[in-house]
């Protein structure tokens, strides 16, 4: 019997924004791990520990280092339930490639999410996303729930679209897989949260703006890439998702090795990151109070998600340890490409926004 090949070595990667975590990000993380405890949201003990220790109140407060304690403990306790359902449902667990399985949770889970008070919920998922969604109510405006909910649906139909791939054998290419990601991996969710924790709306007329929606989209890409490199070992060792990483889907369209596709994972990150600190500053330049206070917060949560990954136990791993950087890189590296759109056709529109210098 053959060994497998060793994991690719994941380089740093380049985040030039600042960090901060909330001074009470302990406590939020013992009360979600009572919380997971409370509607049993795992298979086994081993489960529940691997996901007690993936410190969810960490990124939590390090996206809204100022946050409201009562807005924390929610997003804290979603995320949980995020990674949960994440690991039984869609990576890794039996339902993960069964599209017809998939669809019947999803079902169920999207009527939780638009009218909670006439819902069924005869499984733990349900039950719990219900509590969560009741919550909500407490918290939100309805502008702000029903946005969150349509990133949480988008996440929802996300997972049918993996499942029938896996389902089928099905490989799909590079510009089809980074337009769903952008929903299946549920980072669009995090653009939503800053609002929920901290109490402000953003209005319809400049969330849906044709820059904004782009700068969206290259939030949830940054996010989503970096993910795919840092949890690459985890997915290796644990994941059902077959082609369900940028990794292995660049490996297999561009004939390359695995760490010529993590190279240009790094490459393709780090110019997702200079368009996204041009379009920033171009919509800072006429943003009112709240989009300028939603700009700022992605970038609290950029940094979180990085921070946090290089060192949470969902990723290294005690047990079996990934080798992962530490810290960001100093500077961008193929800097005088940033400006050209990746020749991607699904992500190339997002360079059509930039103004001209």
């Amino acid at each position: 019997m053959t060994s497998p090949a060793p994991a690719p070595k994941i380089p740093q990667l380049w985040v030039p924004l600042p960090s901060g975590i909330h001074p009470s990000w302990r406590e939020i993380d013992e009360r979600s791990a009572a919380w997971l405890d409370r509607f049993g949201l795992y298979s086994d003990r081993a489960q529940r520990d691997r996901l007690t220790r993936i410190s969810v109140g960490e990124i939590t407060s390090r996206g809204a280092p100022s946050g409201r304690l009562a807005g924390l403990q929610w997003t804290s306790d979603f995320l949980m339930w995020l990674f949960a359902f994440d690991d039984e449902y869609c990576d890794e667990g039996p339902v993960a490639a069964s599209p017809d399985a998939t669809l019947l949770i999803i079902t169920k889970l999207q009527r939780v999410v638009e009218v909670p008070w006439a819902a069924t919920t005869d499984d733990n998922y349900s039950t719990a996303l219900l509590e969560l969604r009741l919550r909500l109510d407490d918290l939100t405006t309805p502008v702000q729930t029903a946005r969150w909910a349509a990133s949480f649906r988008a996440y929802l139909q996300g997972q049918i679209w993996m499942a029938a791939n896996g389902a089928h054998g099905r490989i799909p290419s590079l510009s089809d897989h980074l337009a769903v990601r952008l929903d299946s991996s549920g980072v669009k969710i995090f653009s939503t949260l800053s609002e929920i924790i901290h109490g402000y709306d953003l209005s319809a007329a400049e969330y849906e703006r044709h820059d904004v929606r782009a700068f969206v989209e290259v939030f949830a890409a940054i996010i989503g890439w970096s993910n795919d490199l840092v949890s690459y070992h985890k997915e290796r060792q644990r994941s059902q998702e077959g082609y369900g990483n940028i990794v292995d889907l660049i490996a297999y369209e561009r004939g390359c090795s695995l760490d010529e596709a993590v190279s240009e994972t790094a490459v393709m990150h780090t110019r997702a990151m200079a368009l996204y600190l041009r379009l920033r500053d171009q919509i800072l330049r006429d943003a009112g109070p709240e989009l300028h206070r939603w700009i700022t917060d992605c970038d609290s949560w950029i940094r979180a998600d990085y921070d946090w990954s290089l060192t949470t136990h969902r990723y290294v791993n005690p047990e079996n340890p990934a080798d992962l950087p530490a810290g960001s890189a100093a500077s961008p590296f193929q800097e005088r490409e940033a400006d050209e759109p990746l020749p991607i056709a699904s992500v190339a529109w997002w360079w059509d926004l930039l103004e001209e210098k």
